[in-house]
């Protein structure tokens, strides 16, 4: 826990490290502010034991666990945390109960701090299952009159701004949109480093690559489906990157397919961003994103972008297909097609400008604005 000497200026809340974007997001920010000389922690409820991210956490930034289960022991030992640390700002980088609580404990926690929301996720979507009357009779209630008690409330692209709006019955003026901190001097050297396997050592076929959590909303099967169909006209290859919980039903699929010598999922791997600018071409498959971190990292290594046109954030990041290809969700015959013309004729990199929105140096810009902090 934090004392009154090494206290951070902005705390960053969540339940817990999750092993995807909204993690890395929240490190890129942490990270930013510790270059302008802004401290920060990163406090979450409950340990993610199994989570590969907790190492990723950038040194100088802290990590406190509450160890806290259940409503009114969140409350409870968050309110004592604030108490100690004393925050200029509280950054709720969750979505769902824990932005209710931090509402509710600054009301009773003594201590004056701003508070911001923020939403990663998109709210119709995700808060539809597995248990979608929670959302109903209680999320959307309670968040429609607690978050206007917030002093900012942000969302991570337009689409996922309007959908909060609209689901918890809020002046979608009310919510602001900041995109994500991803673009920086790390990503992009980070994205040079060498890799251990020989698919990308440049002299075999193409490499098609998918980034992200072994997950329904991901839709890999897609991915693997569609690369079938292309594979049946043009040698090519497909590596996965990530884990979850549908890992050996993709493997299963794979197998099914006859796909053993093309196809390879490689788990959880620390620097994707090398992986990623060494391939021929990237493919998000998801039914559905709040903006698609992995979209924009590929786009700023290089690599060309194929994603599924979903809610809402793969058309933001894309510029409306104007920086990438967009296709149908579920739809395995665009996708199939799209990867083939791709990889017959690469496309050149898209122009720098259209990335610096994504930038860690304009994102922190925005966020210390609307905290009412020095942008130092």
């Amino acid at each position: 826990m934090a004392t009154r000497a090494d206290s951070p200026e902005i705390l960053f809340y969540t339940r817990q490290l999750h092993n995807g974007g909204v993690d890395r997001v929240v490190f890129n920010l942490a990270g930013e502010f510790l270059r302008r000389g802004i401290r920060s922690s990163i406090v979450v409820d409950v340990d993610n034991p199994h989570s590969p991210f907790r190492t990723l956490i950038p040194e100088g930034v802290g990590y406190d666990v509450l160890e806290a289960r259940g409503p009114i022991a969140r409350l409870l030992k968050l309110r004592r945390y604030i108490r100690e640390a004393r925050p200029s700002a509280v950054m709720c980088a969750s979505f769902g109960f824990p932005n209710l609580y931090a509402v509710v404990v600054r009301w009773v926690a003594g201590v004056k701090f701003r508070l911001m929301l923020t939403e990663h996720c998109f709210p119709s979507v995700d808060h539809a299952g597995p248990k979608p009357w929670q959302s109903r009779f209680w999320f959307f209630p309670l968040a429609h009159y607690l978050y206007p008690f917030a002093d900012r409330i942000v969302a991570v692209s337009k689409g996922t701004a309007l959908d909060l709006a609209k689901v918890i019955r809020i002046d979608p003026k009310t919510i602001a949109c900041i995109y994500n901190p991803l673009v920086s001097d790390g990503l992009i050297a980070q994205s040079k480093e060498p890799v251990d396997h020989p698919w990308f050592a440049g002299d075999g076929p193409p490499v098609v690559i998918g980034v992200g959590r072994l997950e329904p909303q991901k839709n890999f099967s897609l991915l693997i489906r569609a690369f079938a169909k292309a594979r049946a006209r043009m040698p090519a290859r497909l590596v996965i990157l990530g884990n979850g919980s549908e890992r050996q039903m993709l493997e299963d699929l794979v197998a099914e397919l006859g796909l053993q010598e093309d196809v390879v999922l490689l788990g959880f791997v620390p620097n994707p961003h090398a992986y990623v600018a060494k391939a021929d071409l990237m493919v998000l498959s998801s039914d559905f994103e709040s903006l698609a971190n992995v979209v924009i990292e590929a786009l700023a290594v290089g690599t060309p972008v194929i994603a599924t046109d979903c809610p809402s954030g793969p058309a933001e990041a894309l510029n409306h297909g104007a920086c990438g290809t967009l296709v149908p969700v579920g739809d395995v015959d665009r996708m199939s097609t799209a990867m083939l013309e791709v990889l017959c004729e690469r496309p050149p990199p898209i122009a720098r400008g259209w990335l610096d929105q994504f930038s860690e140096r304009e994102v922190a810009d925005r966020y210390l604005d609307l905290l009412a902090m020095d942008a130092r």
